[in-house]
């Protein structure tokens, strides 16, 4: 007996068909989905170059890749330590926010600082300078 040309035979074919078809749609969607929602969430990354005088003499000068608003830290058998964290801005330039402690000595500065640029901070004998640079969105 052939079903292929049965009514009841085309209606689950039919229904069938619909079925496949949408859980593919909902696939495609939720992939395009879940893809969207990946690259909002990546994190902006950041290079910093970082100098540190005390009384005219260079004490450390690390490196750091650092994701935006996430605190990064670096310490040193030297007696250097280093916090850092990254906030980008909207017109080319981050907040960074500090802490670096060399000896006893801990200066905690702020700093508005245009990417590719560096940016000197001096208190007292101390001397910080940065070099921000956008490595990927």
């Amino acid at each position: 007996m052939d079903t292929t040309h049965t009514p009841g035979w085309r209606y689950l074919s039919v229904v069938f068909y619909k079925e496949v078809k949408m859980k593919i749609k909902a696939s495609i969607i939720l992939s395009a989905s879940l893809l969207t929602t990946l690259s909002c969430f990546a994190a902006d990354t950041y290079q910093i170059s970082t100098f540190v005088y005390a009384q005219g003499q260079l004490l450390a000068s690390p490196t750091m890749v650092v994701e935006a608003d996430k605190m990064e830290s670096i310490v040193m058998d030297n007696g250097f330590s280093y916090n850092l964290t990254v906030k980008p801005n909207q017109d080319g330039t981050a907040g960074v926010l500090a802490a670096v402690t060399v000896g006893e000595n801990t200066i905690t500065p702020s700093l508005t600082v245009e990417y590719g640029k560096e940016a000197r901070l001096q208190i007292g004998n101390q001397q910080l300078k940065l070099l921000v640079s956008k490595v990927s969105s």
